[in-house]
């Protein structure tokens, strides 16, 4: 199980029942990401989809539970190149985690929402939501970043395109290689 889908529901819903349909959703996600590295997408999307109904079912569209489902499905989503998917998934996971939720989530999926435009060769969008944290918290653009959160300010932008914010050049780099570089505006003028 997913510990941050357990640590929260514990907290928030103290009802049994609520707790094991939760338990079971997250469950389903981990079976969904598991199948996403396989490359089993389509099977990841049919796990976190039952696994989102569920969540829903019981404690309904505005619980940090179901924004982690939400957030999962719009990575699946950029993953399989269906990005009005991703968008719609990833909006509602911003607006449930900026309102509920660690800021950490909320950076995350603001990252993901970003990562969409970008895709969309939206540059100036990926750049604004990149930078709509209330509180000035960011992610890595690296996915795989060792470090969690930073303020802006300890940040840098892509010197091509301004839109995507790295910790360092190794962050950098590394991202360079396996997602920015297709989408930076430089490179595709």
């Amino acid at each position: 199980m997913n510990m941050s889908d357990r640590s929260i529901t514990m907290h928030l819903h103290p009802n049994r029942a609520v707790l094991d349909v939760v338990n079971q959703a997250a469950n389903l996600g981990n079976q969904a990401h598991q199948h996403s590295h396989q490359g089993d997408y389509a099977g990841a999307e049919l796990l976190h989809l039952r696994g989102l109904d569920l969540k829903i079912s019981v404690v309904g569209e505005n619980d940090t539970t179901t924004a982690i489902t939400r957030n999962a499905l719009g990575e699946l989503y950029l993953k399989m190149g269906r990005i009005a998917d991703a968008e719609e998934q990833l909006k509602k996971a911003v607006s449930i985690r900026l309102s509920v939720g660690p800021t950490y989530d909320a950076a995350v999926s603001i990252e993901n929402l970003g990562q969409v435009y970008e895709a969309k060769g939206d540059f100036a969008e990926a750049r604004r939501v990149r930078l709509s944290h209330p509180e000035n918290i960011m992610v890595c653009g690296n996915f795989n970043c060792p470090s969690t959160t930073f303020d802006q300010s300890q940040l840098s932008a892509c010197s091509a395109c301004k839109s995507v914010f790295y910790c360092g050049a190794v962050c950098q780099a590394k991202d360079w290689r396996v997602r920015h570089k297709k989408f930076c505006k430089k490179r595709n003028q």
